[in-house]
């Protein structure tokens, strides 16, 4: 995710001591000449401002200092912010435009954040980070839809399976999102969250239909991890007029959210704002769901056990009509040694390197834990086929006086379409 440390996009604005005369501090002024304001400062630790109409308004007060006539203003100190937490920042300007005094974590003064300059770095970064902010000024003021997602609990999610399996998770939240809302979508893996501008104003059903085959996905590949929830809203543009009103009713929209219980949660913003809420169900339904899967792959089985040896792979390229969600299907020998080549899926669109015959694949657990009997389902792991996260099952079947071990990969970033494949009562 994109930070920056608060204090890079702050600007240095030049300092005065709080103990100057006023004649002082307009030499000061004079000598640098372009700037309207400058910082007071005791100690390298910052008072707030002074302008040279202030300085000149009391030139006739030989008895004042600079400090006497210094303007205070809210300090705000450095952190490493992602352009999630700098949108809360704009809410320091809701009244008045004028400046922040950014301090170091010692408290001495690192430069003052002006509005614009705020603005200015979001809108630019968002812009290079998205094509989609490129496009959103256009929308403004008409009938279209700004709809944004993201994942609640990643933190920990992040710390107990790590970052590219967090990032996995926001590719399958961008497949859900495509299936259920027509527009341009993205994700940006740097802000964590998924964006789209839209012409529909999309149905709550869909939301929570969305949500909840994420729910769904989520509990089949990680049904032992606490739950990662969805959270979104939806901000009509037609009474938005610039990144300024954008920004900040983002930042209302996300402060609401992030306060919510643990549930998914989205808001659609209006008149008369409404949410829709969705929880996960109970353990049993993914128990189904493995159950069906386990229940497809024993019919894959049975119909290599009653087909000719030669023609196992034909087989298993034709066993893809049926079963659409597995990627790749490969035959294991009783030594660990595969026997045929990688039978992949025709329908997939991405790169899958192609498996041979003569590969060692003894030491894999799908090859050793198919070997006690029934179904195996492996843990998450990157694949050597796809370089990306999948799931394998494998079984052992006997052909003649020797077995063998029927191994198929599930592509991670495919699992939706599997959830969706099927409706339980």
């Amino acid at each position: 995710m994109r930070e920056v440390e608060l204090r890079e996009i702050a600007t240095k604005v030049p300092t005065l001591n709080y103990d100057l005369s006023i004649m002082e501090a307009l030499k000061i002024f004079a000598e640098y000449g372009i700037y309207d304001l400058l910082v007071v400062v005791k100690d390298r630790k910052p008072l707030g401002v002074v302008s040279k109409k202030d300085l000149l308004m009391a030139q006739h007060r030989s008895d004042l200092k600079v400090g006497d006539i210094t303007s205070s203003l809210p300090k705000v100190k450095t952190f490493k912010s992602s352009l999630d937490r700098l949108e809360g920042l704009f809410d320091f300007f809701t009244f008045n435009k004028k400046p922040l005094i950014v301090v170091n974590k010692d408290g001495t003064y690192a430069g003052l954040l002006f509005y614009h300059v705020l603005l200015h770095y979001f809108s630019s970064v968002r812009e290079g980070t998205s094509p989609l902010f490129q496009k959103l000024r256009e929308f403004f003021g008409t009938d279209a839809y700004f709809y944004n997602f993201y994942l609640k609990e990643t933190k920990r999610f992040r710390e107990e399976m790590g970052i590219a399996r967090l990032e996995s998770l926001y590719k399958l939240l961008l497949e859900n999102v495509k299936d259920h809302i027509e527009g341009n979508a993205f994700l940006s893996l740097e802000d964590g969250e998924v964006y789209v501008l839209s012409r529909k104003k999309v149905e709550e059903e869909k939301i929570k239909l969305l949500m909840e085959e994420f729910h769904r996905e989520f509990s089949l590949l990680y049904g032992e991890s606490k739950p990662v929830h969805v959270c979104g809203f939806c901000v009509p543009l037609k009474d938005v007029k610039n990144y300024e009103e954008f920004f900040s009713l983002n930042s209302q929209l996300k402060e609401r959210l992030n306060s919510t219980p643990d549930v998914s949660f989205f808001i659609y913003h209006g008149v008369q704002p409404h949410v829709v809420v969705c929880e996960y169900k109970g353990r049993e339904y993914i128990k189904r769901v493995i159950e069906k899967i386990k229940e497809d792959f024993k019919r894959i089985l049975w119909r290599l056990k009653h087909s000719d040896k030669e023609m196992w792979e034909y087989v298993l390229q034709d066993a893809f009509k049926d079963y659409p969600y597995f990627e790749i299907f490969y035959i294991i020998g009783e030594r660990g040694i595969q026997i045929s080549n990688n039978v992949i899926n025709p329908r997939i669109k991405y790169p899958v390197k192609t498996g041979r015959k003569g590969a060692d694949r003894s030491e894999k657990p799908y090859f050793k834990m198919a070997k006690e009997g029934d179904i195996y389902i492996s843990e998450i792991y990157l694949s050597q086929a796809t370089d990306d996260f999948c799931i394998t099952l494998s079984s052992k079947f006997r052909y003649g006086d020797k077995f063998y071990v029927l191994a198929g990969d599930i592509n991670y970033t495919e699992v939706h379409k599997l959830v969706k494949s099927y409706t339980f009562s």
